[in-house]
């Protein structure tokens, strides 16, 4: 299967790891061109991203809601093969997901970093919490879960997303660059399936996450750090696509800061 991984290559002294950025649910690996490949390139990281089979340019579109967790993560495989060379793998959301069962299957990497990444211990307490402060996204993503993002109000979904509303260039990028949800792959992560490694298992990882975030709440970010003994970091009035937000150097900064310390040349 033929899958998409754009690459920015590193400005200046390339440092001693590579990234790999996997994107969230019905997106792909568009949604790091815009701010995150170019600001760690120009901090010397030769950075990739890459589009889940089914997602972006990467083949499987039509089969998209019979993937499960575990195609997903050969997909990761193949990318680090490509890649050639240590790598931190930086997922979100959905692809935070994806990260965490890569490692439980035995994957490796340098390090990884969770962002507003779907928690160890599953969705069903985000969902809850979705369910009783903003009952109509909740619908919304129902819906999706359902009949498939088409069929959802987007403009809900939206709202959800990000701080503020989108410019009329980054809504003109949502409606081209969205796919369909991978449904098989979704209800793993709700907890009922063991997708997530042991704490032992996980290699340098720091976790970040929202404070406005409605999709993954600031708590279970917290949860997700506690469970793996790692750093978690908060980012004041951050919403859940912080790579596509107007404040999303408050994300990538402490991401830098963190890859900074822990592999040092």
């Amino acid at each position: 299967m033929k899958l998409e991984l754009l690459h920015k290559a590193a400005e200046g002294p390339a440092k001693p790891v590579k990234l790999l950025f996997i994107h969230g649910i019905c997106t792909g690996a568009w949604v790091w061109e815009p701010h995150f490949l170019p600001f760690f390139a120009k901090l010397g990281y030769d950075s990739y991203a890459l589009s889940l089979r089914g997602h972006g340019r990467s083949e499987g579109r039509e089969k998209v809601r019979e993937f499960v967790l575990s195609d997903f993560a050969d997909d990761i495989a193949w990318a680090l093969s490509e890649i050639k060379a240590p790598a931190v793998i930086i997922g979100h959301s959905f692809g935070g997901g994806v990260v965490q069962n890569f490692v439980q299957r035995g994957g490796k990497a340098a390090g990884a970093v969770l962002l507003c990444s779907a928690p160890p211990h599953g969705l069903l307490r985000a969902s809850a919490a979705m369910y009783a402060a903003n009952p109509k996204l909740a619908h919304e993503m129902k819906t999706v879960l359902h009949q498939g993002l088409r069929a959802a109000n987007f403009d809900i979904i939206e709202d959800g997303l990000l701080s503020e509303p989108p410019s009329r260039e980054l809504r003109q990028r949502f409606a081209e660059g969205v796919s369909d949800l991978a449904e098989k792959a979704s209800r793993q992560l709700i907890g009922w399936f063991p997708f997530a490694p042991f704490p032992w298992g996980m290699p340098k990882l720091l976790v970040v996450g929202g404070e406005k975030d409605q999709f993954m709440p600031a708590a279970d970010v917290r949860l997700t750090a506690i469970y793996y003994g790692a750093r978690s970091v908060i980012v004041p009035n951050g919403a859940h696509a912080m790579m596509l937000d107007r404040n999303w150097r408050d994300a990538a900064q402490p991401i830098a800061d963190w890859l900074a310390k822990m592999f040092k040349h």
